[in-house]
């Protein structure tokens, strides 16, 4: 399961970066061929968008404390916010779910009721026994 990231917008523009945060969130929803059309052919490939965004492609952001602040500013935060934990009854319900654990429940109720079974036929054979004895 893909998570999708949380941007907290900063409270300014997009500075001084040739490129939006709106077209960047745009381009996170493309996916293989079709983000790399559309990188080449607006952007100039992944060189032409580093470039835009005033960073290295092989280095990444050689930033100052004043730089990254006008990045958050123009961009935001990338956040990715944390899923809340599933409950014990959540788990328990998605593990009845396995094929495999049913089939071991269905052998224990057969397995429990044979037990149960032989020990009341068991019983009834005692006390019928013993009545014929006196």
């Amino acid at each position: 399961m893909r998570q999708h990231s949380s941007v907290v917008r900063g409270q300014g523009g997009q500075g001084n970066y040739e490129c939006s945060m709106q077209e960047l969130q745009g381009l996170m929803q493309l996916r293989g061929l079709e983000a790399v059309e559309v990188i080449s052919r607006k952007y100039g490939g992944v060189n032409g968008l580093c470039k835009r965004l005033r960073t290295s492609p092989t280095d990444g952001e050689c930033v100052t404390n004043r730089e990254l602040a006008q990045r958050r500013n123009a961009f935001g935060t990338n956040v990715i916010p944390p899923t809340p934990p599933k409950s014990f009854l959540q788990l328990m319900w998605e593990a009845l779910q396995d094929v495999t654990l049913i089939v071991l429940m269905v052998a224990a109720g057969v397995s429990l009721l044979l037990a149960l079974y032989s020990k009341c036929e068991l019983f009834v054979f005692f006390f019928s026994f013993s009545w014929k004895i006196r």
